[in-house]
This record gives structure tokens, sequence and C-alpha cells, in this order.
């Protein structure tokens, strides 16, 4: 009897302690306005040091440091047995470290799969050919004027010659039926044949070498004008084989070789004037 008023006890308490909170909520969640929110002030951090500091005091950045990643320490610490590995396989293996990109598992790789042959010159350049009976064919139509200096301008403008990428090259086809005299070109490169057809017929060809920058420029000045840019000058070759290739004006016509030539011409004529300045100057005196 005294133990089954105890029991009976103890529940008439708990249900007291218990009841008020099953039947009666919280008075801040009744009324939300009653919630007690921080201000912005409070959460705001002191960004200036509130002592001295110290090596005593000092300490990482909150989330900057992290703890070590400890492996093989048991099964208790969820790393251990096989420590992140898995079972089995290429990754679970010591000293494998990671394969190289190239790996494809033993098979044979894409990079041995499939044959190479040859190269890619670097140094290639892409002439656009125009040959002597286009020229004369465009000359018939009216579309080039031969009595004016015929440059890569008037050939691309004229829809002579299509994408012009490093320079157009004259070739010698046709060269029976071109039949203009006294023909101004002035273009990349040259072959034997069309400038023989030119210089037959008392014309001249001039092998002027162009960059990309300059050839853009002499094609399509406006890309530059629309941008309020200025017009870059003429290039120079740099290359050894481009400055050996202009400065030949027997053979291929070079203009450095012409400028050359016509400088040394120059000196020569200023000299002979010299010459004949001083002989009569000795004669006047005599």
């Amino acid at each position: 009897m005294n133990s089954l008023t105890r029991q009976l006890g103890r529940i008439a308490l708990t249900g007291t302690r218990t009841a008020p909170c099953l039947t009666t909520p919280r008075p801040s969640l009744l009324n939300p306005s009653r919630l007690s929110i921080p201000s912005t002030s409070a959460l705001s951090a002191r960004c200036y040091a509130t002592e001295s500091s110290h090596l005593g005091n000092l300490s990482p950045a909150p989330g900057s440091a992290h703890k070590r990643k400890r492996i093989g320490r048991g099964i208790g610490s969820g790393r251990g047995g096989t420590s992140g590995r898995g079972h089995k396989g290429q990754g679970a293996r010591s000293g494998n470290g990671k394969p190289a990109l190239h790996f494809a598992g033993g098979q044979t790789p894409i990079t041995r799969a499939y044959p190479k042959r040859g190269f890619k010159n670097p140094l290639n350049q892409q002439m656009t050919p125009l040959n002597l009976d286009r020229l004369q064919h465009w000359i018939d139509r009216g579309l080039i004027d031969p009595s004016q200096p015929i440059t890569m301008k008037e050939l691309f403008e004229t829809r002579c010659v299509h994408g012009i990428r490093d320079g157009v090259k004259l070739l010698g086809d046709g060269a029976e039926n071109f039949t203009t005299p006294n023909v101004q070109i002035e273009v990349s490169k040259a072959s034997q044949s069309a400038i023989k057809a030119i210089e037959r017929l008392g014309g001249s060809l001039v092998e002027r070498y162009e960059n990309r920058l300059t050839l853009r420029a002499l094609i399509n000045p406006d890309s530059f004008h629309r941008h309020n840019l200025d017009i870059p000058g003429k290039a120079d070759p740099v290359s050894r084989r481009d400055l050996l290739y202009y400065s030949d004006s027997r053979q291929h016509r070079g203009y450095l070789g012409l400028q050359a030539a016509k400088k040394a011409d120059e000196e020569v004529r200023e000299e002979a004037l010299k010459a004949v300045a001083e002989q009569e100057a000795g004669e006047s005196k005599a």
C-alpha cells in the first residue's frame, strides 16, 4: 500500500511539472514582436586591438587553421583500416601516387594509337597566287588601271585576289597572253617567268616585304580609322631568310637590294660630279 501511494505521488508530481509545458506555450512564441533580436551594433565585431599583442595571445584567424587529417589510428577514429583508400585497386596501392595524364589504365594511349607523320613548318608563309593571264583579264575589263602602280591593295579591292594572308605571289602562267607594256607592279614575291614577262614589255616589278600588321594597314586602312589608331609604317624583315631574299635585286627584285643599288648609284654619281667640279676648278685656276 505504501509503495503504491509513493508511485501515485510521483506520477502526480511529474504531471504537474510537465503540464504547463504541454498546455501553455511560451509567451515569446505567441507574440513574435516580443522576441529579443540583437542589434547590428552588438553583432559587429571590433576591428581594432583591445590589448597589446605578444607571443602569448597570438592565434590564427577563425577558420584558417584546420587539424591535420590523421589516418590509420584505429577503426574508432573513422579513418582506420584502409585509411580512406578503399579496398584494392590502383588507388589503394602504396607508392603509386597519381598516374600521368596520358595513362589509360594499361591500354594503348591515344597519343600512340594514332600515327603522326611529318611536321608543321612554323616559318611557312601562305602566299596568295596570282597568274599573269588573270591580271591581264582584269586589265582588259577595266577593273585595274595599268597606268598607275598596281599594289596588293588594288588587287584586293578589285577582287582579283581573295583572302590575302601573308602576301601575294605573282606567277608566270599565261605569260604569253600578258600584253600590257610599262606596268609597275609591287607584290610580296614573284616567279622568274613572271619577272621576265613583265620586264620584256618595259615594265618593272618590286618584291616588297609585308607582315600581318602592315598588310592589314595596306589592304584595309579603315580598320585603324574606326578605332582612332595611327596607320603603322612599313616594316622590314627580321629573319635571315627574308633578309637574304629581299636583299637580292638581281634574281628576286627585292626592294632592299633595289634601294641599296639606287643608293650606290647616287653615291657614284655624286662622286663623279664632285670630280668633274674639282677638275673644272683646277682648269679655271690654271
